[in-house]
């Protein structure tokens, strides 16, 4: 029985890497007149900065210390954010994806990031990225 709750317990569809890369983000403004369409006229503002505490190939968890006042001002469930996430440092390999706040913890100011839309490189950037950080540590 052992197993079974350990299995129930984590039924996460990707495997996560607990690892901090920068992200800047901004808050998508959605024309509300029309649905489903981005007004990106002005672009979004790249204005917040933070980094990941986990990622993995569908989404990530994301924290900073301006994120408490963001997350219960500004930032809701639902909400579309832009971000751009340096995987490996300064400009080397830049992931631009949108994504859908899913889940809020204001004790902890994280929040749960799901990709919505994303290129298929750069989502296999992340799966490779996270494959080879967990071989190279399931070998020690």
């Amino acid at each position: 029985m052992f197993w079974r709750k350990n299995i129930q317990k984590n039924r996460r569809k990707y495997v996560r890497l607990e690892k901090a890369f920068r992200v800047k983000y901004g808050i998508i403004k959605i024309n509300k007149e029309i649905p489903v369409q981005y007004d990106l006229s002005d672009s979004v503002k790249l204005k917040y900065r933070g980094h990941t505490k986990d990622i993995c190939e569908g989404g990530l968890c994301l924290e900073n210390e301006d994120l408490a006042e963001l997350l219960k001002t500004s930032i809701k469930e639902g909400m579309e954010l832009e971000l751009i996430i340096s995987i490996h440092g300064e400009n080397k390999e830049d992931i631009d994806t949108v994504g859908r706040v899913a889940w809020i913890d204001l004790k902890g100011d994280v929040c749960g990031i799901e990709f919505i839309s994303i290129l298929y490189e750069d989502r296999l950037k992340i799966r490779n990225y996270v494959r080879d950080e967990y071989f190279k540590n399931y070998k020690k």
